[in-house]
């Protein structure tokens, strides 16, 4: 079974790209919402969390309070990492398991929905990428109309994932509100199962 990264930064629409692969019966892998769902669920992260980031970061009743995580990390280098080396292994390791879990129900090609494919260690394990693209004027529009954010912490984001960008050999997809993606991942799709 082949897998395709599909990357971008915040904003890009890789989101609006993985439901049409969905809708077309592909399956796909959602980093974001994968880690959120470990973080949630496993008592061995949420005890990491709690010794790196001191007993605020976890409820008394189990919750995670991602706000409080997110301004330790946020515009801190060091402790991005200590929080990447907590939540990135469990998500390769549960990419590992829905991958072959897709192998073995015959797929012959998955995705996986990653805006860090370049910091998260899943590099080696993806057989292509495709990066989706947007003007940076579109996806600051975009992410302050979904998450209701002010111009200014938009665009602080896409200057903290600025050094992930496409890798050598990625192909592109552009969804920048004009060209039409559709026609894209067919002709993506055609010319990657040749």
């Amino acid at each position: 079974m082949k897998i395709i990264a599909l990357t971008g930064g915040i904003g890009s629409g890789k989101s609006v790209v993985s439901a049409m692969l969905r809708v077309m019966g592909y399956k796909v892998y959602d980093c974001d919402s994968r880690a959120k769902a470990l973080m949630d669920c496993s008592q061995e992260i949420k005890a990491s969390l709690v010794r790196e980031f001191g007993v605020e970061a976890v409820s008394d009743t189990g919750v995670i309070n991602r706000g409080y995580i997110a301004s330790r990390v946020f515009g801190d280098d060091a402790s991005l990492k200590r929080l990447n080396g907590i939540v990135h292994p469990a998500v390769r390791a549960d990419l590992q398991q829905w991958a072959e879990t897709c192998g073995k129900a015959g797929c012959r090609c998955a995705f996986v929905e990653t805006a860090i494919l370049q910091n998260s260690n899943l590099r080696d394990l993806i057989d292509a990428e495709w990066n989706v693209q947007a003007p940076e004027d579109v996806r600051v529009w975009r992410v302050m109309r979904r998450n209701n954010l002010p111009r200014k912490d938009v665009e602080a984001r896409i200057k903290a994932q600025s050094s992930e960008g496409a890798g050598i050999g990625a192909s592109i997809i552009i969804n920048d509100g004009v060209a039409a993606v559709l026609p894209q991942l067919v002709r993506l799709i055609g010319k990657f199962s040749k």
